[in-house]
């Protein structure tokens, strides 16, 4: 029988290593027990920022659509508008935004852009019946939407671009930058995790069981609500509320392996929500009963643009290429009345597979 054997430097260079292998599984003796709350209710959690610039978005937003009640003109003001944009001469119903020495502007994303459909909002609120080529007021049911000649519904591209410019784009970039940080940078890292935990605009007592109603002060915003609107299949609300909990508690532990993984959970569901409200606005123009209602169709691409627009900022390990997105995003962007009249919806069927395949919806 052949004897295998090693010379002794050999074993001891062997024995060094499985001693090495050994203690690397617990290179995190600093990581202390903790236990995961069931509501975000943390004693030193901080988002006011957050919470604040939620309802300045939403104040505009609810501004802006006043416009579309009934089939006569309500005019809007383009000096309240702009107030309420730049948070100048206490524009806000709660006082507290008024004074709070912050506004939506600074840390969003082509902020012209989104301030260019405020203003266009006002523009075209002319009481002229909107054409191809035309702005001005589309039918829906009972009341009706501003549109500029292209079809955009002015008001949604606001609601749903800074959703994704504003709060979307600070979220992720805010969970990128606690994945980076040293474990021990508690302080750092929680102020992060708590603003991008703001964005999600969800009470920190948040169940998705209970059917939040338009009265409720502490409903759900914004994103909060489209986890309940888009995200239930998906069911992107509890598991991204859970990840939150989870990362904020294992933050203060310093267990840096688990913080990292929620940050990805979130970040990756909270992408895939954004997708599937995005498919869900691209799909129903072609619906049947949606076909010759511009209304209906155009209201839904509206929101669908802001949704894609989100898709721009999404992590770096997003599933969706760079192909794929200059793709949808040339056809949301293309004319409105030229995407609803393609046979067969060529486009629009196209922005759904992407979609589909891309984000298993």
């Amino acid at each position: 029988m052949r004897s295998y054997y090693l010379p002794a430097a050999a074993l001891l260079t062997l024995a060094a290593s499985v001693t090495s292998c050994k203690k690397d599984k617990n290179t995190d003796p600093d990581v202390k027990a903790y236990t995961v709350p069931t509501t975000y209710n943390f004693g030193n959690a901080n988002y006011t920022s957050s919470t604040q610039r939620i309802k300045m978005a939403v104040e505009l937003d609810t501004y802006l659509k006043t416009a579309n009640t009934g089939s006569t003109l309500v005019p809007l003001d383009k000096t309240k508008a702009d107030n309420l944009w730049n948070n100048a001469n206490n524009p806000y119903s709660d006082a507290s935004l008024n004074t709070s020495g912050i506004n939506i502007i600074t840390p969003m994303a082509n902020a012209s852009l989104f301030k260019s459909y405020v203003d266009s909002s006002v523009i075209y609120n002319n009481g002229t019946t909107a054409s191809q080529g035309t702005g001005g007021f589309v039918p829906r049911g009972t009341n009706k939407i501003i549109v500029g000649p292209r079809g955009l519904e002015y008001s949604q591209a606001y609601t749903k671009g800074v959703m994704g410019s504003l709060f979307f784009k600070e979220a992720m970039r805010l969970l990128a930058s606690v994945k980076a940080m040293d474990p021990k940078d508690t302080a750092t890292a929680q102020a992060a995790w708590d603003e991008a935990f703001g964005y999600l605009a969800v009470p920190a007592d948040y169940d998705t069981s209970k059917t939040y109603t338009s009265t409720d002060a502490n409903r759900p915003l914004l994103w909060g609500g489209y986890l309940a609107e888009r995200g239930k299949s998906i069911q992107a609300g509890g598991i991204i509320f859970s990840a939150f909990l989870k990362g904020r508690a294992a933050i203060g532990a310093y267990d840096k392996t688990v913080r990292n993984a929620q940050a990805d959970t979130i970040m990756a569901k909270w992408e895939q929500l954004a997708a599937a409200s995005a498919l869900a606005y691209v799909t129903s123009p072609t619906a049947s009963s949606a076909i010759g209602n511009l209304g209906t169709q155009f209201h839904a691409l509206s929101e669908g643009l802001g949704f894609i627009l989100a898709l721009q900022y999404r992590s770096a390990n997003s599933k969706l290429s760079a192909a794929d997105f200059t793709t949808l995003n040339n056809i949301i962007h293309k004319d409105f009345y030229e995407l609803i009249n393609q046979t067969g919806f060529t486009d629009l069927t196209t922005a759904q597979n992407i979609l589909k395949n891309t984000y298993g919806l």
